[in-house]
């Protein structure tokens, strides 16, 4: 099992070993950005427009911070 995973994420989890500690945070700040956003349900707005700033906001950290011309695709 480990080996087949590696197999697939093998160049991400090098790529994401080689970030310091704050492009660390950044890439896992967006990625729990990215799934709290399929998350919210309709009901209440407010939150979701707040889950969509917060969601803006990563993406901006990310494009800051984060060298993304390393990975492939």
């Amino acid at each position: 099992m480990k080996r087949d995973l590696m197999t697939l994420f093998g160049d991400q989890l090098r790529w994401f070993m080689r970030l310091n500690y704050k492009q660390r945070f950044c890439v896992l700040y967006f990625c729990l950005n990215f799934f709290l956003i399929f998350s919210v349900s309709e009901d209440n707005l407010l939150w979701a427009f707040f889950v969509v700033l917060n969601f803006g906001a990563s993406v901006r950290l990310l494009k800051r911070h984060v060298p993304l011309n390393d990975l492939e695709d």
